[in-house]
């Protein structure tokens, strides 16, 4: 596995842990963050951190993603398919009503700057 790749399996691996500060760590502080399906799209790292924290304590706290099925690294981008999976704690339009549990095949798009912070992100899914 590539320096990209493992720097994104930190990434999850952090998220999964609802390590914030470990992301925060990963992550350039203006970074372009996309989830398409949600049309959810931010451009800082602190806005991002913030909603990703209310997600997990809120609306999924077991949200996590697991093993990636494929991993592939593209010039200063790592792709990567893995399905995203969770019990909603609260109704949740496009995952289910409170007390369901979902499962979404994510496919994620990470470009990295020079310094290896994540510059890019995003989700598909």
């Amino acid at each position: 596995m590539t320096e990209l790749a493992k720097k994104s399996d930190r990434l999850i691996e952090a998220y999964n842990a609802k390590n914030f500060d470990a992301m925060s760590a990963l992550m350039a502080p203006d970074i372009d963050f996309a989830h398409y399906n949600r049309n959810f799209v931010l451009q800082s790292r602190d806005a991002l951190i913030e909603v990703l924290q209310g997600f997990a304590s809120t609306y999924a706290p077991d949200r996590r993603f697991e093993d990636a099925e494929m991993v592939i690294e593209v010039g200063d981008t790592v792709i990567r398919q893995a399905w995203y999976v969770g019990t909603t704690a609260v109704d949740l339009p496009g995952f289910g009503a409170a007390g369901e549990e979902f499962r979404l095949k994510f496919c994620s798009f990470m470009r990295f700057g020079p310094d290896g912070l994540i510059v890019e992100w995003k989700d598909f899914g």
